[in-house]
């Protein structure tokens, strides 16, 4: 089992995590049924809700 990350390595982790969703939600807004990408556009916005979270917590400014 892994050793949980620090809150700056979920962050990071964050960030590359909404590019590679927008990027998904580009590719696949052509190629998939709209039911698969309100499941992707859900699971950008989790991840855009926890982004801003850690960079509060972070104390790294505005949350963009």
């Amino acid at each position: 089992m892994r050793e949980p990350i620090s809150l700056d390595q979920a962050e990071y982790k964050s960030a590359l995590a909404s590019s590679l969703y927008e990027t998904i939600l580009e590719k696949a807004s052509a190629e998939c049924s709209e039911t698969l990408l309100n499941h992707i556009s859900l699971a950008c916005d989790l991840n855009q809700e926890i982004h801003r979270a850690l960079i509060a917590e972070l104390g790294m400014g505005e949350a963009k």
